[in-house]
């Protein structure tokens, strides 16, 4: 299995170049030492700027980092509460699936049968 995370580092720090300098200085330097460490040197990434964001051709790691830079360092107070409301939901979602389908009682009753 590949490991896409280099690549996506390369991709958001790409992404981060045509950002305001006061978004990036949001983020903790720690963080972006380790985007520029861990980032594939080699992989050609270049954004298109007759694309906005959602048109161009990104890892989903990349989308994934940058919804977490969003929620825990661009948005607004009721942003990142909404986000965060949604992602405690998804996450009830994904246990309530994991109970119906792993449920131990349902375990050994398809076992005695």
């Amino acid at each position: 299995m590949e490991d896409n995370y280099p690549k996506a580092y390369k991709e958001v720090m790409g992404i981060l170049k045509y950002m305001p300098q006061e978004s990036v200085s949001k983020i903790p330097k720690k963080m972006i030492e380790m985007f520029q460490t861990k980032m594939d040197q080699n992989y050609d990434f270049e954004i298109d700027m007759h694309k906005n964001l959602q048109e161009q051709n990104l890892r989903e790691e990349t989308k994934a980092i940058l919804a977490n830079l969003f929620r825990d360092y661009w948005a607004t107070l009721e942003q990142r509460k909404v986000i965060q409301a949604k992602e405690r939901y998804e996450k009830e979602q994904i246990e309530k699936e994991k109970r119906k389908k792993y449920n131990p009682n349902d375990i050994f009753k398809k076992i005695q049968k």
